[in-house]
């Protein structure tokens, strides 16, 4: 569900976020992977500790131009899935300071934001995907 922006609770969830995401060496993460009911998602793809926050996210527009290319995820640890996700996505949110934000992401960023916004909606990529691979 959309949150109500609250400043407590909102520095509560994203350091519980971040704890998550950087303990798992993982470059994404969703606020219900934390067992949050809310729309929050962290991204950090070049893992340097500067991670993007996005709150209430709606994807305006994708491109049409899709990539495939492998994903894992932490919540299906060890599992991988070539993934079609759109190369551009403009994305409209809410960022940590409480203010709205519209911005074109493409490339690794465009398809982390799709597999978070994809965890928001309740679909993991076991739901879809027909090429799952496990790694031992």
């Amino acid at each position: 569900k959309n949150i109500k922006y609250n400043k407590i609770k909102m520095i509560f969830l994203i350091k519980k976020m971040i704890i998550t995401i950087y303990s798992k060496k993982g470059i994404g993460i969703s606020s219900n992977q934390v067992n949050f009911n809310y729309k929050v998602i962290i991204i950090d793809v070049n893992k340097k500790n500067k991670p993007i926050i996005i709150i209430n996210p709606i994807i305006l527009k994708k491109s049409n131009f899709c990539t495939i290319s492998t994903e894992g995820c932490l919540s299906i640890p060890k599992f991988f899935s070539s993934t079609p996700r759109a190369e551009k996505v403009c994305l409209k949110y809410i960022n940590l300071y409480n203010k709205l934000k519209k911005k074109i992401f493409n490339s690794i960023n465009s398809r982390c934001l799709q597999h978070e916004i994809d965890h928001l909606c309740g679909i993991l990529l076991t739901d879809y995907y027909k090429t799952i691979i496990k790694y031992e």
